[in-house]
């Protein structure tokens, strides 16, 4: 341990997709910057399917075109009795290269003049006008603390910041076999009870198979593998926590939260790409922002972050919320009855639907 404090304009823990994102806009401003991450190698472990609406590759304009694997635009939906409707979505999802996304977006954040530390965040303390946060290996001083460290981010339980309780696991794998072009979402309480299992083609021969659930994830993952490959002996390469629900607050003084650490996830999907990517850049603008007005206390991150992302993101998230709710209070028999019905009368209606449960014009 050094005898003395490095300082930073903005220290991010996590140098995942919303860390280094957050960590690259605000290099790009000259601020000093400092990502902390525990992994050696960025982007593993994986925890992410990596299936992103239209809008992740608008916000991402210069993202390569090796990172998207696939290209898709209609989901089959079964219901448990095997029932099923297929959607054609009015614009195309992508399935990209998850830890790829991450190694870019981290080197773009230090391509633009990130330090980066692989270290492991321990806690922070308020100390004369900075933020002091101690890691495994040393101790830094910020202006800024943000917390870009996941669903269980400990960010957020130094600073007494409140998550909410509704959390899944996923475990994925990938598979080979014969894979139609579609999205394949699968419900009911013996498949993946309130959630679903997966099939993630990333061309005719190779998909991602998965199933999140909040109680015995390896359990209903074997079983899925088992009815829908006959084969249940694959690893998953692919795990991670899923938490959704509207935080009270994602800021303290001099604190903030981004990505899953901040819940912008949908609660229906469990995705946070595009979500993330939003909120990072309402972040950046808002340290910006405190840095050029000299204010960095609860009530000015309140006005100038917390309430912005909720204003774009907060309705989305309820949405998503509803239709967890309307769905998963159904029985099994009657989501049979429902899907059959769909299936009949209803799946023009639900064409429209939006991947993200946003306005299109929401990154205008």
């Amino acid at each position: 341990m050094r005898d003395y404090l490095d300082i930073y304009d903005v220290i991010v823990i996590g140098g995942s997709l919303s860390g280094s994102r957050v960590a690259e806009l605000l290099a790009q401003k000259g601020r000093n910057v400092l990502l902390i991450e525990e992994h050696e190698k960025i982007g593993l472990p994986c925890k992410c399917t990596g299936l992103v609406s239209w809008r992740t590759l608008e916000i991402l304009k210069n993202l390569p075109k090796n990172l998207v694997v696939n290209k898709l635009d209609k989901g089959k939906f079964y219901a448990p009795d095997g029932t099923f409707f297929v959607l054609k979505s009015k614009k195309s999802a992508y399935v990209l290269n998850r830890t790829g996304l991450d190694k870019f977006l981290f080197d773009q954040a230090v391509k633009a003049g990130t330090k980066v530390k692989t270290e492991h965040f321990e806690t922070f303390k308020y100390s004369d006008g900075y933020v002091e946060v101690k890691t495994n290996k040393d101790i830094y001083r910020t202006k800024i603390l943000i917390g870009a460290d996941g669903a269980n981010s400990v960010v957020a339980k130094n600073a007494n910041l409140t998550m909410p309780k509704n959390i899944f696991v996923g475990l994925q794998t990938t598979a080979q076999g014969n894979f139609e072009q579609y999205v394949e979402l699968w419900f009911g309480e013996n498949i993946a009870p309130k959630f679903f299992a997966w099939v993630v083609p990333e061309n005719e021969e190779v998909a991602r198979v998965g199933v999140a659930t909040h109680t015995n994830p390896k359990q209903y993952y074997e079983r899925f593998l088992e009815s829908r490959l006959n084969h249940n002996g694959l690893i998953p390469n692919v795990a991670g926590i899923i938490r959704f629900g509207i935080m009270k607050d994602t800021i303290a003084d001099r604190i903030i939260l981004v990505g899953d650490a901040a819940c912008q996830v949908k609660p229906f999907s469990g995705g946070g790409i595009t979500y993330g990517l939003i909120a990072s850049q309402i972040c950046a603008d808002a340290v910006e922002k405190a840095f050029e007005e000299n204010k960095f206390d609860y009530k000015f991150f309140k006005q100038n972050y917390d309430l912005k992302w909720k204003k774009i993101l907060a309705p989305a998230i309820k949405k998503g919320m509803m239709s967890r709710k309307m769905l998963y209070l159904l029985s099994d028999s009657q989501m049979n009855v429902l899907f059959k019905m769909i299936k009949l009368f209803g799946y023009k209606i639900l064409n429209r639907f939006d991947f993200d449960l946003l306005p299109d014009n929401v990154l205008n």
